[in-house]
């Protein structure tokens, strides 16, 4: 005898929905391999806005799209990556354009301050300058005295200077070592404070130095109790009848403050 096997139409209806969805991805590869040829669709050309320190050809390159390939197949998250790594772009935003073209918006850092280097190197032969953000990554470095009218407003940005002077960076690269940040947190705390200064300069004799935007320098020693040593430093300078012979206003010491002549 034949054993008779029931098929439930729950059986049957799963089968039906499971052969539907093979025929309809097979539907789509198919269709996907079609348009992945269709000449329409082949990718012409970038659209680059929000640029202005960052030339166009190096966004073009770091994007890395090949002309031809179809625009809906290409990487614009690992494009966005590369752009991003730029020294100059914070941000980029990548979208596809009907039919064939790419448009990416960027939105560039802020330099802070600039960062004398030593150009001691073979790579660095004469004096130069760094420009850095508020996060410490060096955005670009010119030599000093290079006509460029951009460079007029980098050089009304405070100046940063190192003991022993940093070597060897490289646009894109973070700035080495404790000091420079150390010299930053003092800026950024002493103008909080009230205190505008030029020049920030740190040294292992003498720490935090500070010249002011009236040409006064202050030897700050730590930043601990810069309260009180700005109160003491505006307190001084009116007091000062020549500030042209002073050498420094000497504030480690809140206690002894001293005025050193020349």
């Amino acid at each position: 005898m034949r054993k008779r096997v029931r098929v439930s139409p729950h059986s049957i209806g799963v089968q039906v929905v499971a052969v539907a969805l093979v025929l309809l991805a097979t539907a789509l590869v198919a269709f996907g391999f079609k348009e992945a040829g269709d000449a329409r669709l082949a990718f012409v050309g970038l659209n680059v806005s929000g640029e202005a320190r960052t030339p166009v050809s190096d966004i073009l390159y770091a994007a890395g799209f090949a002309k031809g390939t179809n625009v809906w197949l290409l990487d614009t998250g690992a494009a966005r990556r590369r752009i991003e790594a730029l020294p100059w772009v914070a941000t980029a935003a990548l979208q596809r354009t009907w039919p064939n073209r790419v448009s990416v918006s960027v939105t560039e850092r802020q330099a802070v301050v600039r960062v004398r280097l030593s150009g001691a190197s073979a790579e660095e032969p004469a004096a130069s300058e760094a420009l850095i953000d508020a996060t410490g990554r060096v955005l670009d470095i010119s030599a000093l005295g290079r006509p460029d009218p951009r460079e007029e407003q980098a050089a009304a940005l405070p100046l940063i200077r190192l003991d022993p002077a940093p070597s060897g960076l490289a646009p894109g690269s973070p700035m080495p070592g404790d000091d420079f940040q150390q010299a930053y947190d003092a800026l950024v705390q002493l103008r909080a404070l009230g205190l505008r200064v030029s020049e920030v300069d740190i040294r292992p004799a003498t720490g935090i130095t500070v010249t002011s935007d009236d040409g006064l320098r202050a030897i700050l020693g730590t930043a601990d109790d810069l309260a009180k040593k700005v109160t003491l430093f505006k307190s001084i300078v009116p007091k000062i009848a020549a500030p042209e012979n002073v050498v420094y206003v000497d504030l480690r010491s809140v206690r002894t403050p001293t005025v050193l002549y020349r």
